[in-house]
């Protein structure tokens, strides 16, 4: 009775730990790159296929370009084309130049030094452990394993509630490594509120160079 006490006890153990896994690793990654520890993020993250995932959405998102994932099918114009085609190079030679180990804990010092003497945001490292992860908890929409190898999770930027990042997570060797990642922006009614409030009586919700850039596009 006890031999097989201790070997349920050890298969429930395994389990838990195999669903731990992803979360642990995930935190991990996060951690190191707010500490700069460029070794760990090497070693647990595939950066080639980070960058070949992130590319697309943040040329979409820098060049203002629609998401064809939600937008109607509509031909792009010529200035969409053009932006399009020389934009995203641009782009990407800025991920291969900062999506790396050593310039991703940067681009976060950079950010946070922003949000710390200009914008006057308090640090959420100087928080308790367990606060700061009950904190990031509650940014995360969804977390799921999509097969036995395959994991992912989707949070929410915690300075802006409508930017979500969705990470994909995969068995490589003996552990976990990112392998993806997503940005979307949420459109929600909400903000589709507050944006035509904020037109100030604008025609249509757009200045005429608004209007005018539109019909160029």
């Amino acid at each position: 009775m006890k031999a097989l006490l201790l070997k349920a006890s050890l298969v429930l153990f395994v389990i838990a730990g195999y669903i731990a896994s992803p979360f642990l690793t995930a935190w991990s990654i996060r951690e190191a790159v707010h500490h700069g520890d460029s070794a760990y993020l090497t070693r647990q993250i595939d950066w080639p296929s980070l960058r070949a995932s992130l590319a697309p959405d943040i040329g979409r998102i820098a060049l203002n370009l629609p998401d064809p994932e939600t937008a109607r099918a509509v031909k792009p114009g010529l200035w969409q084309r053009f932006k399009a085609y020389w934009g995203q190079g641009a782009v990407n030679k800025a991920i291969e130049s900062y999506v790396t180990p050593e310039g991703l804990p940067q681009l976060f010092q950079a950010r946070k030094a922003y949000r710390d003497y200009i914008a006057g945001q308090p640090d959420d490292a100087k928080l308790a452990l367990a606060e700061r992860i009950k904190r990031a908890w509650a940014r995360v929409r969804r977390a799921e394993f999509t097969s036995l190898t395959t994991f992912e999770i989707d949070m929410v930027d915690k300075h802006d509630p409508n930017r979500m990042y969705l990470g994909k997570l995969a068995i490589d060797g003996f552990g976990w490594k990112l392998k993806e990642l997503r940005v979307k922006i949420l459109q929600t009614a909400e903000n589709a509120i507050v944006k035509f409030a904020d037109t100030g009586g604008r025609a249509g919700g757009y200045t005429f160079w608004e209007r005018a850039k539109a019909a160029a596009r």
